[in-house]
């Protein structure tokens, strides 16, 4: 085999790479760092601000209403100072001397950095800042201002004493007595006797921050955008490389893409079902026909998957069979599956593969098949017995209520005479039911309302409903409120389903009707359900059967009239039901 050799790298290539990207790398580092400098200073402004602002708000009051000095304000730049980021905060007078400092050994110190200040006078609202190099080597970062405790005359003519209102005056010897009891730089701003206010002291304060974390995250972002350069470089590189490679890898990647589109089509659209599942049991791939037979949510493998997986383990070779799925809880689902076990190239198992089909509609074909064959023959034999029998029970029948009358007064007599009536009349209804099973159906469709349909129905066993206890609960949720069928039909098929209902009923029963919607357009779905003793499974394929029946009185006839009428009408019937839980017989009807 032909070894594929990558192409060597030039590298002039190379150097064009690096001349091209290194311009764009250091503009964006710089761009990064000059941004990074900017939100720093302006964040370590804002803070400077906010403490000075905050510092001049307290000791104002505590100066209007407390009569701070010098130590109250010496004692509030201390706590102020405790806040994080800030190295020391000042108050010095114009001379440079500090008269206040969040480091006390520093009062009475002078000040040598009071080179730039001087605009300071120009403004006494203005802030300013600069970073400003200490003695240890450090940078800091100062904020200060001229120092404004008061902020105009008027305001500093209405000091307070103890909150109580009005003005501070003090006589003169009271005023001489204050003056020398406070004897510290802050007297500059008190009131005389007179309502006067000297001049405002030139004093200036100083809130000096720090700029370590500024300094880290100028370091860290350094280092990070030299990272990414190096980084950016290497993938400029890779990025160039793979230029040369991408145009076999497209024609490539056509020819395998084209070929996955075909295959994944076939599978989509095959109409057997599909569903491959890898060596921990998980399934990987489902086709559009799998989802339509056993569900859109597939997610887990059926226990019966599993275990024909357990058998594949073992025997290695493809199992081919008929298996009744559990698709709910009362519902079965057949299938004739071909399971195949996926080998690797050392025939090892990858996973496994199942390929299916649904019998559920053959075998319902199937059974159709016979119950019509058995209908079939039936009504032929009832066609030529039913009229011979018909006329011989009228004479019995006339003799048996002549001989009730004749022998009134003799009471055996007379019940003999009526059991003879009531079984002749029996026998009738069966000739009668067995006629109109053999007889070909007409069909007369017209418009019908579906809920008055309903309501008529129910008054015909409204007598037997009521003997029983029987709640009756009716659902009518559908948008069809008049349908096209025949109304007469439609009754004597839910007559029938009442009475089957009835029948299975205990005192105080429940008899459901609801009327829905279905996913087609063109029917509906009516539910007959009851919560009686139910169907046991074994007779579930029988009860559509002429002559089946459960019950000693019923003829066997009712539900097979029923299965003709629905055939008749080109609709649909099928019974869910459990043993002392209730039987539901569902009807789709065609609008």
């Amino acid at each position: 085999m032909k070894k594929y050799k990558f192409p060597l790298i030039s590298p002039i290539f190379l150097i064009g790479v690096l001349l091209i990207m290194l311009p764009i790398f250091t503009f964006m580092t710089l761009d990064r760092l000059e941004k990074e400098k900017e939100f720093f200073t302006q964040r370590l402004l804002e803070k400077g601000v906010s403490l000075i602002r905050t510092f001049e708000a307290g000791t104002r009051t505590g100066m209007f209403t407390m009569r701070w000095g010098a130590k109250r304000i010496q004692a509030m730049l201390l706590e102020t100072a405790l806040q994080p980021e800030v190295i020391y905060m000042m108050i010095i007078s114009k001379d440079g001397r500090i008269l206040a400092h969040s480091d006390a050994s520093m009062v009475g110190q002078v000040f040598d950095a009071l080179s730039g200040t001087q605009k300071m006078n120009e403004d006494t609202t203005l802030v300013h800042h600069r970073v400003r190099l200490q003695k240890d080597q450090t940078q800091v970062f100062e904020v200060f201002k001229r120092f404004v405790p008061i902020r105009s005359r008027s305001m500093r003519g209405h000091m307070m004493m103890d909150g109580a209102p009005g003005p501070m005056h003090f006589a003169s010897p009271d005023l001489q007595n204050f003056k020398k009891r406070i004897k510290d730089w802050s007297r500059h701003y008190m009131q005389d006797q007179d309502g006067k206010t000297p001049e405002m002291a030139e004093h200036y304060i100083f809130a000096g921050l720090s700029m370590e974390r500024a300094q880290i995250g100028r370091d860290r972002l350094l280092k990070e955008t030299v990272w990414r350069g190096v980084l950016f470089f290497i993938l400029g590189c890779v990025g160039m490389v793979a230029l040369f490679a991408f145009q076999a890898y497209r024609s490539a990647k056509d020819s395998l893409t084209s070929i996955k589109a075909f295959s994944d089509n076939v599978i989509q659209n095959m109409p057997s079902g599909l569903v491959t599942i890898n060596s921990d049991h998980e399934i990987t791939s489902v086709n559009n026909a799998a989802k339509n037979i056993l569900g859109e949510d597939l997610t887990q493998p059926y226990p019966e998957m599993i275990e024909l997986i357990q058998e594949m383990e073992v025997s290695k070779d493809l199992l081919n069979r008929e298996v009744n799925f559990n698709i709910a809880q009362d519902r079965k689902l057949g299938l004739d599956i071909t399971a195949s076990p996926i080998k690797g190239s050392e025939n090892q198992i990858m996973g496994f593969l199942f390929l299916f089909r649904d019998l559920t509609q053959i075998r319902e074909l199937k059974k159709q098949v016979e119950t019509n064959k058995r209908l079939a023959a039936i009504g032929k034999l009832a066609a030529g017995v039913a009229h011979e029998i018909r006329n011989p029970l009228s004479s019995i029948k006339g003799f048996a209520t002549y001989f009730g009358k004749r022998y009134e007064d003799k009471d055996s007599d007379k019940e003999i005479a009526r059991i003879m009536v009531k079984e002749v009349e029996r026998i009738n209804r069966s000739v009668t039911q067995l006629l109109e099973f053999a007889k070909p159906m007409a069909i007369e469709k017209k418009q019908v309302d579906i809920k008055e349909m309903i309501t008529h129905s129910l008054k015909l066993v409204h007598h037997d409903l009521g003997q029983k206890n029987i709640e009756t609960r009716v659902n009518i949720d559908t948008k069809k409120k008049i349908i096209h069928t025949d109304g007469d039909r439609m009754n004597q098929v839910l007559l029938n389903l009442y009475i089957n209902a009835i029948e299975a009923l205990d005192d105080k029963g429940i008899l459901e009707i609801q009327v829905q919607d279905t996913k087609t357009d063109d029917q509906i779905q009516i539910r007959v359900k009851d919560n009686g003793k139910g169907i046991d499974e074994e007779s579930l394929d029988l009860i559509f059967d002429p002559y089946f029946t459960t019950r000693s009185t019923g003829t066997g006839l009712g539900l097979s009239i029923v299965h003709r009428i629905i055939e008749n009408l080109e609709a649909g019937i099928r019974v869910e039901s459990k043993k002392n839980t209730g039987t539901c017989f569902i009807i789709n009807l065609p609008v």
